[in-house]
């Protein structure tokens, strides 16, 4: 079904309501609900195609209007790109990267069945925006989120968007997915594969019923992650709020997403921090290193399928199924392993199907924006482990500890699923926000970089933990 007008004037509108809640509130919280909003609420497949340029659509235009809004907003440190340190360069590594692929694939593509036509410069042109536009959530989080109090800010919006948003997903999960066919004119992805363990899983109107439950289980961890710091949520119990959450998680009928609210819920509350730290960086590790263990086949795929059985032969063989064609591809992208194979689906194969995130930027880029888009993941769960380690204080340490395993697992994710929305980079800028704009010395003193407050320092309300 076409879109309704509905949802061509809703994608026109969101611009309005940015500049009002830029108006109104911090430029924090104006930024988070403008890309978390835009996410949980505008169109999913609607757009406006303008010539040279990503399309305008539910993710770049919330993104576009954020950093506007940024821009404008006094004090927030935004320039477009991280202002230093590792993030800076990797970001310009991962904007001028685009250009040597595009040179490197002038020629064009013919795999038997499909024949796609070489890259040309404005290919390039094209890319950068692309690339620059995923990133910009990230620039965007590191900028803003400069002492505890912001992140906890962020944690308790988390928690109160996903408290807010389940009366939808209670609907659906009764009634079948219909609000988005209800409100702008057309269901965004196929129907049959909602039909989960005898009902439906709901999708409201972010386009997959996968990509809602990933979507919950920040809200869930989120909300544990608080507890374990010893945060209020709400005015209810924390115990009720996280319990309330896992409850709307299991109505989302996702194993992964079961399966990862599950560890990192044991790992937050139950197990002592140095071992939720040293599981973080073997996620971390085993991430990064993923590619190199397919090629060198040391990766157990076969005893990931066996273990998805436990769950239903259908799981088993859907993960089969992605590690059939992963396998496939990845053997594509070596052919260019470095820069990859560029865009207009050059990076496929005829009869092949791209599930991960990783392979995707693989096959595309290669490995220099594999490494780079992992490498800033990692910088941020990094960043917030070196908070938690120089941390005199217990709440303070269970905070940073939480938030690293949060974005380790958002990162782990990426390996079967591509769910790196506009949102989750805004979430892995700010994890890593407070390390950012905190320069550590020697002797575990500070120095106070412009526009933020030395650890333990109140700024516009800053925690002392």
């Amino acid at each position: 079904m076409m879109p309704n007008a509905i949802a061509q004037l809703a994608l026109l509108l969101w611009p309005a309501l940015a500049a009002v809640l830029y108006a109104r509130l911090s430029a924090l919280t104006a930024t988070f609900i403008t890309i978390v909003g835009g996410y949980l609420f505008l169109p999913v497949k609607v757009e406006f195609d303008l010539p040279l340029l990503p399309p305008l659509d539910q993710e770049s235009i919330p993104v576009i209007c954020a950093a506007i809004g940024c821009l404008v907003a006094r004090g927030t440190g935004f320039i477009g790109i991280p202002v230093r340190g590792l993030e800076r360069i990797i970001v310009i590594v991962l904007l001028l990267s685009p250009v040597a692929t595009v040179m490197t694939n002038g020629e064009p593509y013919f795999d038997g069945e499909i024949f796609i036509r070489g890259l040309a410069i404005k290919d390039s042109l094209t890319a950068i925006a692309e690339t620059y536009l995923m990133l910009l959530p990230f620039v965007l989080g590191l900028a803003l989120v400069k002492t505890d109090e912001d992140l906890i800010k962020v944690f308790r919006l988390l928690v109160f968007f996903g408290l807010a948003y389940t009366p939808l997903v209670l609907y659906e999960a009764r009634m079948s997915p219909q609000l988005h066919t209800m409100v702008y004119g057309f269901f965004p992805h196929s129907f049959a594969q909602q039909v989960r363990f005898g009902g439906f899983r709901p999708v409201v109107f972010v386009g997959h019923g996968l990509l809602l439950a990933l979507f919950f289980t920040v809200p869930f961890l989120a909300s544990a992650v608080l507890s374990r710091a010893r945060q209020r949520i709400t005015a209810l119990p924390n115990v009720l709020v996280t319990l309330y959450l896992a409850l709307i998680l299991v109505v989302c009928k996702s194993v992964a997403a079961w399966l990862i609210g599950f560890i990192g819920f044991c790992s937050i509350m139950l197990m002592p921090q140095f071992l939720t730290r040293l599981l973080i960086r073997l996620i971390c590790v085993t991430v990064i290193a993923y590619p190199l263990l397919c090629i060198m086949d040391l990766f157990p795929h076969q005893e990931f399928v066996e273990f998805a059985a436990l769950f239903g032969e259908g799981r088993a063989q859907s993960l089969d199924f992605r590690f059939y064609h992963e396998e496939r591809l990845l053997e594509h992208a070596r052919e260019k392993i470095l820069l990859g194979w560029g865009a207009w689906g050059r990076n496929r194969l005829s009869d092949s199907v791209t599930d991960g995130f990783w392979i995707i930027q693989l096959g595309c880029y290669g490995l220099v924006m594999f490494a780079g888009l992992f490498g800033l993941m990692s910088c941020s769960v990094f960043r917030a482990l070196g908070v938690a380690g120089k941390s005199s204080g217990n709440d303070r340490r269970a905070l940073y500890t939480g938030a690293a395993l949060v974005a380790a697992l958002m990162m782990m994710n990426q390996l079967p699923n591509s769910s790196l929305y506009s949102w989750l980079w805004f979430l892995f800028g700010c994890i890593g926000g407070v390390s950012y704009n905190r320069v550590w010395v020697v002797g575990h003193r500070e120095r106070q970089v412009p526009g933020t407050a030395p650890a333990g320092c109140s700024q516009q309300g800053a925690l002392q933990l």
